[in-house]
């Protein structure tokens, strides 16, 4: 059981990350700003920053008193804003960071409970990150145990503790980072800008002995795209997200893992959306990946997809949408 809140406050930085929406319009500030007023007075220093990923801004969004809104005026993706939340976060002497999409359904008692694990785990050195439990409509999405295999492997229900495993995965909105260990493993990387940020992420943390604290007693609401990848996710926004995956397991994982993702875009390519009345050009997205990993060699694979990467945050520069007046 974690205790209550200590003497001292804890200082918590908290990015929400918008797109195409004003702040005050997020499900992720208003449930975090409900939470906020029915945590203990005095025990929680929380600063908000809206990190607006808008093409070319919005002129008209009003950032809610005492926060702070920034927009690079281009889409630039999570790793982008979760890293200059980061260096707000330093600059400013926060201790955590708490990363948000825009719709992330918090608990009442969210801060109240994250504040009380964070007193808890402050002085545990290998601590790097609290992650609270969360569902998608109902089906836990994360975190997951064993996020690196075919089968994800889950928490017991409600666990609380530190995960001894070393593929301990979890989303991005909701995370609580210490801010001393997210920058001792330099931050996001910026390759992976939207999908696959955060598995990438906790596999550096892992990889440099540090370790995830599991919240099974915090449960979160967020809506994940992929669960609904014909009505969520655009053809295009496929193809990236096969992307990175491949990428990440090339960059990440070891021969295991390359078996199982071939085994992978096998099912997504004869089975998955063919055998359920789906759509042929998810089809064939896969099979072009699958072919990718039959055909070509990993260092081929990675220059290409760092390649289009480039292209794509290149792109999205020159694609500006002008700023409403």
């Amino acid at each position: 059981m974690v205790e209550s809140f200590n003497s001292v406050p804890i200082r918590m930085l908290a990015v929400i990350v918008l797109y195409r929406m004003d702040p005050q319009d997020s499900i992720s500030f208003q449930t975090l700003e409900a939470a906020r007023k029915n945590a203990p007075a005095g025990k929680l220093s929380l600063k908000l920053f809206f990190y607006d990923n808008t093409p070319g801004g919005q002129t008209s969004a009003e950032s809610p008193e005492g926060s702070s809104y920034e927009s690079p005026g281009e889409n630039r993706g999570l790793a982008a804003a979760y890293n200059r939340a980061l260096e707000i976060a330093h600059q400013e002497g926060y201790d955590w960071l708490l990363t948000l999409d825009q719709d992330t359904q918090l608990p009442i008692d969210f801060l109240s409970k994250i504040g009380d694990t964070a007193a808890f785990v402050s002085t545990l050195k290998q601590v790097a990150v609290i992650v609270p439990t969360i569902y998608d409509s109902g089906v836990l999405i994360s975190p997951n145990a064993g996020s690196y295999t075919a089968f994800p492997k889950k928490f017991p229900e409600g666990f609380v503790g530190i995960s001894l495993e070393n593929s301990t995965s979890a989303v991005n909105s909701a995370s609580m980072f210490k801010v001393s260990a997210l920058r001792s493993v330099g931050g996001y990387d910026p390759r992976f800008w939207l999908d696959y940020s955060d598995a990438v992420m906790y596999h550096r943390l892992q990889s440099n002995g540090l370790r995830v604290f599991v919240a099974g007693n915090i449960c979160v609401e967020h809506e994940l795209s992929v669960q609904d990848m014909k009505h969520r996710v655009p053809l295009e926004r496929y193809e990236a997200i096969l992307g990175a995956e491949s990428a990440y397991c090339d960059e990440c994982m070891g021969r295991a893992a390359d078996v199982q993702l071939l085994v992978k875009f096998l099912y997504r390519s004869f089975y998955k959306f063919w055998g359920r009345g789906g759509s042929l050009a998810y089809s064939r997205i896969a099979f072009r990946f699958l072919c990718r990993r039959l055909f070509y060699t990993r260092k081929h694979r990675m220059e290409t997809w760092e390649r289009s990467v480039k292209c794509r945050l290149a792109s999205s520069e020159h694609e500006r949408e002008p700023m409403q007046s």
